[in-house]
């Protein structure tokens, strides 16, 4: 499917950050996260990544250039973002790019899911792979003006040098915490220095 086509189809099965956030709370009352929904361990993260979004959004601090790039901004803007609830990077990030968003009338945030998005992601892909979040800022006739994800440099280079370790490899969760600790580390500095780099 071609990529406007996709992006339109996305979009009609797309969320606020709000509705968003309520989905997830509804799907832990199940025990489920937003997808692999019979696996306790993706529950486990989404549980995680659920109050580490709630905590981001509320403490992070923003960067007063990109504050004034994004409030700039005159043209109606659609911010596709497209996440999993389970997802460590995304629960850093995603409240960033939501309060972001938040400032700015002109931008509409649209959240869908990945794994009900097979179209979307042939055209979103990562050296390959289906890594998460990817931001695609969109104009008023759904082209895209920028794209930004899956994580920031360093923590994308962390990913990359354990895939290219021989097997067998040290257990993911293992760099899994090494990444949340820089997350925690970086505060959310170098996502804000990389979007604002897009924009």
């Amino acid at each position: 499917m071609e990529k406007k086509k996709a992006i339109e189809n996305a979009l009609g099965n797309a969320m606020s950050f709000g509705l968003y956030l309520d989905l997830i709370e509804a799907l832990h009352k199940d025990n489920k996260a937003t997808s692999f929904q019979d696996n306790e361990e993706f529950y486990n993260y989404s549980k995680l990544g659920y109050s580490r979004m709630k905590r981001v959004y509320k403490t992070v601090s923003l960067n007063s250039e990109l504050e004034k790039k994004v409030t700039d901004i005159q043209s109606p803007q659609t911010w596709l973002l497209i996440t999993e609830s389970w997802c460590g990077d995304a629960s850093q990030t995603v409240p960033i790019i939501a309060k972001l968003a938040d400032l700015n009338n002109s931008i509409e945030l649209k959240i869908v899911l990945r794994d009900s998005q097979e179209d979307l992601m042939v055209h979103y892909l990562t050296n390959g792979g289906k890594s998460i979040p990817i931001l695609a800022i969109l104009d008023e006739e759904l082209n895209e003006i920028s794209r930004w994800g899956p994580r920031p440099e360093p923590a994308q280079n962390k990913v990359l040098e354990y895939k290219s370790l021989p097997d067998p490899k040290p257990p993911y969760s293992e760099l899994s915490t090494e990444i949340q600790k820089w997350y925690n580390a970086d505060k959310g500095i170098l996502t804000q220095k990389e979007i604002l780099d897009i924009l």
